[in-house]
């Protein structure tokens, strides 16, 4: 297993120093990181710069391994739901100009107007038409267990059984799950046969944490496999399973994001070898 890098890892830096997509790659050039996830969110005009990314990555031998895009399909009108497949539609069409296999999706935000089982039936309406396009074009959708109204294993489970495609599985994100008072591996039971990529991110509980889960515990993010998630028995189930996905490193502690990054690439490659890959 080897380790993509998601630019969200860097996500302060580039707000800080207003860079763009080129600068990240630049960024994982001189790291010697040869395999990226790109977020809709960091294009200040994607059709401009698309060009100057599709050469850069051809010329540095860097690839994608996924794309994400920020849809939320938790909207109380029809109006604001079809731009929500928009974004996801918009998303796979990117995809297949920047050759990534797979695109990132969400359900929805929890707010205080719905719940999972109010906005199920629209997740799963705009995910069903969604991951139709997919389909077409190829490409898999990977939903991820992001945020507090469908962040569970049992519930993105029900989802993806209920949109019943080949083209949509599971983004496993390590760390999520904790937020929404789910030990990872036992999120992991539940979805190992669905997991279609996933997310390298740990988080450690502290009374200082940004991140506040639904009990009112606060985590962390903390380098990878330095956390209350267990990194080492996740990797050696997805490998048991013959899980030959991505594996994206998603960085979001304090500090210099860049020494994040180094550091968790360093725990996460010693890990790997510790379990004979």
């Amino acid at each position: 297993m080897k380790l993509s890098l998601s630019m969200w890892s860097m996500h302060r830096t580039t707000r800080e120093n207003q860079g763009n997509v080129l600068d990240f790659l630049a960024f994982c050039r001189r790291e010697g990181i040869r395999q990226v996830e790109l977020l809709d969110v960091f294009w200040k005009d994607k059709e401009a710069e698309l060009p100057a990314v599709l050469s850069f990555m051809k010329e540095n031998g860097i690839t994608l391994s996924s794309y994400a895009v920020g849809n939320d399909f938790v909207k109380g009108t029809p109006g604001e739901r079809a731009e929500a497949l928009r974004v996801v539609t918009d998303g796979i069409e990117t995809a297949g100009m920047l050759g990534a296999p797979v695109v990132r999706v969400f359900s929805g935000n929890l707010s205080d107007a719905f719940t999972f089982d109010s906005a199920l039936d629209w997740i799963v309406s705009g995910l069903r038409e969604a991951a139709a396009s997919a389909e077409k074009a190829g490409i898999t959708l990977c939903l991820e267990n992001h945020g507090k109204l469908a962040g569970k294993g049992d519930q993105v489970l029900e989802i993806l059984k209920r949109v019943d495609s080949p083209a949509l599985k599971s983004t496993f994100d390590t760390g999520n799950f904790l937020l929404v008072d789910e030990q990872p591996l036992h999120a992991l039971d539940v979805l190992l046969p669905y997991i279609g990529h996933v997310h390298i991110k740990d988080f450690a509980e502290t009374p200082e944490g940004r991140y506040k889960a639904l009990s009112g515990k606060t985590y962390e993010g903390v380098f990878a496999g330095e956390g209350d998630v267990r990194l080492d028995s996740i990797v050696t189930r997805l490998k048991e399973a013959g899980y030959s996905g991505a594996c994206v490193l998603e960085y979001e502690g304090t500090g210099d994001e860049a020494e994040g990054i180094r550091k968790s690439y360093e725990n996460f490659n010693q890990l790997v070898q510790t379990k004979g890959e």
